[in-house]
């Protein structure tokens, strides 16, 4: 007998004791006052994009909020021309022309919240490379030296400045996972106080266990990928992109 299935047993023998005070044998179900939530977040969708805002540059991303698609267009091209020129004066000594230097790794253009970005881009002679298939060494070198990508959201945290973002056939995880800066999309259709909320509406849609099982990957994304040794000295951008920026739109009402 394993020391697993040992200890196992001890549990099993010792929660059969009759007289055992925990767990209650009838548990009455929590209300909304006995119920524990970890966080909160209050007020109309735009108190809820500066919340997230908020919460999201004290883990290192950034943010900005806009009232229209339109907007928020623009402002994802002059965040992408800020980072380039970013990238162009850091850099020293010779430089490595991989010709991924205008792409971007994307979203299909047709799950992205902002309509028109895919031709707004290509007149300004930057591509979007949506990814279908990664399993390749040769398919992943056309895609290895991009700098930037980009994505919307299943569903965006107001308390806690998280996003929830599910990969499927048009919305590759590798969008926010490989480049070094990722830009979000987040309309505030997709804003939620707290993920108790977000999941509370798709249990009354009955939409919760599709969403769940029908992406091949779930990701909670907050802040800019971060690890620290164990004397707590942080470092950006180890097991993914260092900069962070969402950009929220929706009326202001």
């Amino acid at each position: 007998m394993t020391v697993r299935n040992t200890i196992l047993n001890k549990l099993r023998a010792t929660l059969a004791h009759a007289d055992l005070h925990f767990p209650p044998a009838h548990t009455p179900p929590l209300t909304a006052e006995t119920r524990m939530t970890v966080t909160a977040a209050e007020g109309d969708k735009l108190a809820l994009a500066k919340r997230f805002g908020a919460e999201l540059e004290r883990l290192h991303g950034t943010f900005e909020i806009h009232e229209s698609p339109a907007e928020a267009r623009m402002a994802l091209i002059n965040r992408l021309m800020t980072w380039m020129a970013e990238e162009k004066q850091g850099q020293k000594g010779a430089v490595l022309e991989t010709g991924q230097e205008r792409s971007i790794l994307s979203w299909d253009p047709a799950a992205l919240p902002v309509p028109g970005i895919d031709d707004a881009l290509h007149d300004m002679n930057i591509q979007l490379v949506v990814p279908k298939d990664l399993r390749g060494d040769e398919i992943r070198q056309t895609v290895r030296f991009i700098r930037y990508g980009l994505t919307g959201v299943e569903a965006a945290f107001a308390a806690t400045g998280s996003m929830l973002v599910t990969s499927g056939v048009q919305t590759s995880r590798a969008a926010s996972l490989l480049p070094f800066r990722h830009i979000a999309l987040i309309p505030f259709a997709r804003l939620y106080p707290t993920a108790e909320s977000w999941l509370s509406e798709q249990r009354q849609a009955g939409k919760l266990v599709d969403t769940l099982r029908l992406h091949s990957n779930v990701a909670m994304i907050s802040g800019p990928s971060k690890s620290a040794d164990i004397e707590m000295n942080m470092t950006l951008g180890v097991h993914g992109p260092k900069f962070l920026h969402a950009i929220l739109f929706g009326k202001m009402e």
